[in-house]
């Protein structure tokens, strides 16, 4: 015969019970209703293997000479249309000493044996230009904007004389330089951007219609307004 003292032990034993059964069901129901999860540890696993890959030094290492010599083929191109001298010969630009190569018959030549100022103006803007195309097209994270200072200075005499007028061959080349920056930026589609600030103010169109701003020294039109260039006053 059951006592009393062994009720409240039963209807605890029973709680528990019953607890475990509404736990059962409501994980069951969750399970059902819960979408599969699929398992992708495979997929993973190759996609890791590649990016492994891609990563090795001798990998990186043939990417890195299979785009250089696509970029190489740019600069020579943009070389050739600016009538540079070694043109004609293939143009890599060497990463160990930073500067531009033609490989001739003779011998490899090195941008600071390459002559004149105008080649070496052409080559850096034929370099750079084609460097941040690739950079552009590729989506590549560098600042997609290059800056430019006077290169028409290039040009100019050393010392001026007063009256610092182009040659009609200078103000040729020089244009030249021009329409391949524009050439790129539109075969870029607005995607880049080239700030040049100029001494020279040439009226042809491929110049005069980007111009966006004419400052003049010793006005209030000027880059830096006469005002900041006045003494201050001394305060009483």
């Amino acid at each position: 015969m059951r006592t009393t003292q062994q009720e409240p032990d039963d209807m605890r034993r029973a709680a528990i019970v019953q607890g475990r059964i509404s736990l059962y069901v409501d994980t069951i129901a969750q399970q059902a209703a819960a979408p599969r999860v699929l398992d992708r540890r495979e997929e993973l696993r190759e996609q890791i293997a590649r990016l492994e890959e891609q990563l090795s030094g001798s990998t990186q290492d043939e990417r890195l000479i299979s785009f250089l010599s696509l970029i190489n083929q740019d600069i020579r191109e943009k070389a050739r249309r600016l009538d540079l001298d070694f043109a004609a010969s293939p143009i890599r630009l060497d990463l160990n000493r930073l500067t531009v190569v033609a490989d001739t018959t003779d011998g490899p030549v090195q941008l600071k044996d390459m002559g004149s100022a105008e080649n070496h103006l052409g080559y850096h803007v034929s370099t750079l230009l084609s460097l941040h195309e690739w950079f552009t097209r590729h989506q590549n994270p560098v600042p997609r904007i290059l800056v430019l200072d006077q290169p028409s200075q290039v040009y100019f005499p050393a010392e001026p004389t007063g009256e610092e007028v182009l040659q009609t061959n200078d103000r040729t080349h020089l244009l030249n330089t021009y329409e391949a920056i524009h050439r790129t930026l539109q075969q870029l589609d607005g995607k880049m951007q080239v700030i040049v600030m100029e001494h020279a103010d040439l009226d042809d169109p491929a110049f005069s219609q980007h111009v966006v701003e004419r400052w003049r020294y010793g006005n209030d039109s000027g880059l830096v307004p006469s005002t900041w260039m006045e003494p201050e006053t001394p305060e009483s």
